[in-house]
Order: C-alpha cells, then sequence, then structure tokens
C-alpha cells in the first residue's frame, strides 16, 4: 500500500468529503464532473476498501485513467462508505451520513444487499493458515483452525481456548515445536479476510462467534501495521514488519520470522517474506484447488474466496471513480477489452488467481459468474 506522509497525514485530518458527482450505475459508461477533495486534499479522491488488494489497487489505479488513491484499511470500511456509515482514518471521520464512495474494492460479498448495490466478483484468493517455513507440521483439520483461533465451541471463552501449545492440536505431535506455546495473529475486525474466516467455519458447521484472548491482531494504520493493542507510538510488531507494508504482509513477515507463530490472512502474505501455507482438510491452496471454488465446491481448499469489486449504482459517482470503473470493466470511453484484461493482469501480478485460465482459447477477463447483490 503506498503511504501518507506524515506531515500530510497531519494535514489531512481536517480535511472532510464532499459531495461527489452525478451517478453510475453498471451498465454506465458516462463521465461526470465532481468537487469532491477526499483525504488528500485539492484535486485528489481517494476511496476505502479491502487491504488484502491493496498491491493490486494501487497498479491498476497507476495504469488506468483516473487519479484516485486507494487507502484500503479494510472492506468493511469499503461497504461502510457505500452506505454512509463512518469511517475512521487518519484521525478523522468520514462518510458519516454521507454515500461519498460508489465503488469498493472488497475481499468479500457485501453484506446483505441493500437497494441500489451490486457485487462483482473479479478474481479468486484463499485465506492461507501461515507458519514458518521450518515449521514441519503441513495440515490442520478446519475444527483444529477453529479450535486454535476461536476454542473448542467457537464461543473465544476461556475454557473452550485450550489451544495454547501445538500439542493441543489434533496431528501436533509433528510439529517443529509441540510443546512450544502458540503465537496466533489474525486480520483485524474491518477486514473482508476476518468476515470471510469466520463465514467458511461457520458454513462447516463451526461457528466462530469471538477470539481466543491470546489472537493477536494485526491492524493496518498510516505508520504502518500495528498490533491492536499497541498505544499510540512505535509498533511492538516493527521488526519484522516495516512501516511501508501492509498488514497482509506483515502477517506474512511475522510467520515466517517464527515457527511457532499460527496466522491467517490472505494468500499475498508472501508477497514481503516466504512464510508457509499449512493445507487444510487436506487440501492446499494451489490455483487447480482455489478455481474449484467455480467448478467443484466440495473439492475447493477449504479457504478458497472470490474477490469483489462492489458498487452502488444509485450513489454518485465522481469522475475519477467513473474512469477506473470504466477502465477496469470495459466501458468506453476510458475502457476497452484490452483494459479490462490488463484489470485482470494487475490481479494476477499481485499473486491472485484469474477466474479462469488466461491461457485458455477464448478466455474472458474477470469471468467469475454472477455474484449475489443484486
Amino acid at each position: 500500500m503506498k503511504r501518507i506522509e506524515v506531515g500530510i497525514l497531519a494535514a489531512v485530518a481536517a480535511i472532510s468529503v464532499a459531495a461527489c458527482g452525478s451517478n453510475g450505475g453498471a451498465s454506465e459508461n458516462e463521465e461526470v464532473g465532481s468537487t469532491k477533495e477526499f483525504l488528500t486534499g485539492p484535486g485528489a479522491d481517494g476511496i476505502f476498501g479491502s487491504d488484502t488488494l491493496a498491491e493490486a489497487m494501487n497498479a491498476a489505479l497507476a495504469a488506468s485513467p483516473s487519479t484516485l488513491v486507494y487507502y484500503g484499511s479494510g472492506s468493511g470500511n469499503g461497504e461502510k462508505c457505500l452506505r454512509g456509515q463512518a469511517v475512521t482514518y487518519s484521525g478523522a471521520t468520514y462518510c458519516s451520513g454521507t454515500r461519498d464512495q460508489s465503488i469498493a474494492p472488497m475481499s468479500r460479498n457485501l453484506n446483505g444487499c441493500q437497494a441500489g448495490e451490486k457485487s462483482n466478483r473479479i478474481a479468486l484468493d484463499g485465506i492461507g493458515i501461515w507458519s514458518a517455513s521450518s515449521q514441519t507440521i503441513s495440515d490442520l483439520s478446519l475444527a483444529d483452525v477453529r479450535k486454535a483461533f476461536c476454542g473448542t465451541d467457537g464461543s473465544g471463552s476461556a475454557a473452550a481456548c485450550t489451544a495454547t501449545t501445538w500439542s493441543t492440536l489434533s496431528n501436533g505431535a509433528s510439529a517443529a515445536n509441540p510443546s512450544a506455546t502458540i503465537v496466533k495473529y489474525r486480520r483485524d475486525d474491518a477486514s473482508g479476510t476476518t468476515d470471510t474466516f469466520k463465514s467458511i467455519l461457520s458454513a462447516a458447521g463451526l461457528a466462530c462467534t469471538a477470539f481466543c484472548a491470546d489472537v493477536k491482531v494485526v491492524v493496518d494504520t498510516e505508520q504502518g501495521p500495528k498490533l491492536s493493542t499497541d498505544g499510540t507510538g512505535a509498533s511492538s510488531i516493527q521488526p519484522p514488519c516495516q512501516a511501508s507494508d501492509t498488514a497482509t504482509d506483515c502477517i506474512g513477515r511475522l510467520a515466517n520470522a517464527n515457527s511457532s507463530v499460527l496466522a491467517y490472512a490472505g494468500l499475498g502474505a508472501t508477497a514481503k517474506a516466504p512464510a508457509k501455507a499449512l493445507s487444510v482438510a487436506g487440501k492446499t491452496p494451489t490455483t487447480a484447488n482455489i478455481r474449484n471454488l467455480i467448478t467443484s465446491p466440495a473439492s475447493a481448499y477449504a479457504f478458497a474466496r472470490f474477490l469483489y469489486l462492489n458498487e452502488s449504482t444509485t450513489n454518485a459517482r465522481d469522475a475519477e471513480e467513473t474512469k477506473f470503473y470504466n477502465w477496469a470493466f470495459g466501458f468506453a470511453p476510458q475502457g476497452s477489452a484490452a483494459t479490462k484484461l490488463s484489470f485482470e493482469t494487475k490481479l494476477t501480478g499481485a499473486g491472485f488467481i484469474a477466474c479462469t485460465d488466461p491461457a485458455a482459447s477464448g478466455h474472458k477477463a474477470l469471468d467469475c459468474g454472477t455474484a449475489a447483490c443484486p
């Protein structure tokens, strides 16, 4: 994720979000004007969305004719801005009572379908269950994943959270360090990754309603990744994490640095460090196992998921959002089949998986099937 210099951040905290321009729907390609000044000051727009998608979105925006700036910070914040719900970022509140965003890159589907909303699948990904490359345990059951992060019954209670050492997992004897305390990390509650993690467990009959107290939460801030328990000063996880990292990058670094770590994050966690993704229920997060989510869901990697560029077709869409939307989905005047393919290439270049094989004859970019909304 591109970050703003500290001096600029101090200034933007006082900037309020002005009104967007005109409307643009799923099949619209009209470019509209705007006077919106969002987050970065005069002449620049910004959007909230998935931190997992930060690298891909920054690359795509750089290739597009749009001057949008991507602030990530979590799929939940992108969804909130679509819906006019308050988002706190850099010491200021945005989108409270005003629908200041019409598109939202998200690592999950919309949480329910509201009037005017449309969910657009753009690629595939998976949630990795991470440890160090030196960790010899290779596979966890879904029940063990829930046990480690949410407790034996998913309640997060002290009584349920008994998986404190590797030996307490069903095949923990094969771990590099069976008696070692498991050091656990996760994405925060604004993250679509956390929402998807919980929903997949729930769909398997293994509901996770709360996390165990020993699971440390990595949050994305303007100063770089921190633990949710860190104060306003320095981050306790830098190093190994760096200020330029996303929370996903950071979790990869944390896992790679310590074989006692067990963490979850998107598959992009290997962008900065070669952490090890454990198989889950006997399946590894390979391209084929993740594409099975489309063709044979029962055979898919357990934590396979779609990625989205969700939208509101009724929120005001400003000129820069319109330019990017048209470019990404191939609508004139900014877009074409070639720009749509370029968007897919930016996604796969960031480690995500095209829904269909780009090398196959007749390949269509972003051909991911119909999502739930509308």
